[in-house]
């Protein structure tokens, strides 16, 4: 179990290879002691009494260099393969896979570690460092089978940089529509791998929307990457082409849902709805400022969008918003009773806001002033006019 201080011996010896290499130096290569970096690595993974945090401060001097994160993902790539749950720490392992970046070409002005004008420089391969990616996507898949929270994590981490830089993303398919039935956030995160594929590799997905439309349930509204929700679903929506009945269905599906919202929800939905109907201008029909339900025939149980009888209903839902408590969420709502704009809401600007945003905003709003009196007072005594007299008796 190593301490704080033979950590710091570790990395003073592995700088001092700049200088002074005591590993084999190959001609025309460039030297990195990838053995040494390896041997910290391994330790910071089997040791348990230095918190990640500290950790973490030892490498911020490194992280910056180009070649020290290229020959991490080689050391990566050799620690995933003897990993164990018994005697390594594969959370911590995560957190190194997160913090190192995945350098994705090589500048002139790139900081290098080992520089040296004297040996070999530094020559980025992009085709070796995905052959270590995808090793270490390959070695933490059945950590993330067996482990709920290793696979959230190791989700957003192919989702932010990992992907694309796979010799073959779409092997990471499979995986993503799997993630789509496992509840939670671990769906919206498959649900952003497949579009990023679907997007940037012609990936073609059966049924993605209806998948898409079951996402939008009375527990989203706690999911904590809702938001990502939020914004998938506006770009799968964004084609003019779609057919009216499909859109209409997740018209109608965020009304019904932002009836139970959160007031920063249903301003996002409320975005969300006359961004749909911008794009699709047939589907107006929908709102109707006197809506009044005797029925409605829209089902929301059912699964499958085409058949939610939605084009039939009205957005009786959004009427009831109008006088919402909250002036705002009121104000976002009443919009779509108006003559629409040509240009779209942004949703981004909405995607960021929260309680306290809101009530920052409430506060800053000026309100006319009122007169509580209308006549003058002239002493501590009673108005004029004042009734108090008839309504009251004082007793001495």
């Amino acid at each position: 179990m190593a301490t704080i201080s033979e950590f710091k011996q570790l990395f003073d010896k592995f700088l001092r290879e700049n200088k002074c290499p005591t590993g084999e130096i190959v001609k025309k290569k460039y030297y990195f002691p990838v053995d040494q970096l390896k041997t910290i690595y391994t330790s910071m993974l089997t040791t348990t009494n230095i918190q990640w945090s500290q950790f973490q401060q030892m490498l911020t001097n490194y992280v910056e260099n180009v070649d020290f994160c290229y020959y991490s993902w080689e050391c990566f790539s050799l620690i995933v393969q003897h990993l164990n749950t018994d005697k390594t720490n594969v959370y911590m392992f995560t957190n190194l896979l997160g913090l190192i970046k995945i350098p994705t070409e090589k500048n002139e002005d790139d900081k290098l570690l080992f520089k040296s004008n004297k040996r070999p420089q530094f020559k980025y391969n992009l085709e070796q460092l995905k052959s270590w990616v995808t090793l270490v996507w390959d070695g933490m898949k059945p950590f993330m089978l067996s482990n709920i929270k290793i696979r959230r994590e190791m989700l957003t981490l192919l989702i932010e940089k990992m992907q694309m830089n796979l010799n073959n993303p779409l092997v990471t398919a499979d995986f993503l529509m799997d993630s789509l039935d496992t509840p939670g956030p671990i769906s919206i995160l498959g649900l952003q791998g497949i579009f990023i594929l679907v997007k940037d590799y012609n990936l073609e997905c059966p049924n993605i929307y209806g998948k898409l439309y079951n996402f939008f349930t009375t527990d989203m509204f706690s999911y904590r990457y809702k938001t990502r929700l939020f914004y998938l679903a506006d770009i799968f929506l964004r084609s003019t082409h779609l057919p009216e009945l499909l859109v209409a269905a997740f018209v109608k599906r965020m009304a019904r849902l932002s009836l139970i919202a959160p007031p920063t929800d249903i301003k996002i939905m409320a975005a969300f709805i006359g961004n749909l109907l911008i794009r699709h201008p047939p589907l107006k029909v929908l709102i109707q400022s006197d809506s009044v339900v005797g029925s409605d025939p829209y089902n929301f149980e059912e699964k499958d969008p085409l058949k939610s009888n939605a084009l039939n209903s009205s957005l009786w839902e959004l009427v009831s918003l109008k006088q919402h408590i909250l002036p705002k969420v009121g104000k976002s709502v009443n919009f779509l009773f108006k003559k629409l704009p040509q240009v779209e809401w942004d949703m981004s600007e909405l995607l960021d806001d929260s309680y306290e945003s809101m009530i920052d905003e409430e506060y800053k709003t000026e309100f006319q002033k009122v007169s509580l009196t209308y006549e003058k007072p002239v002493s501590f005594s009673l108005p004029l006019s004042n009734h108090m007299d008839d309504l009251w008796t004082l007793d001495d």
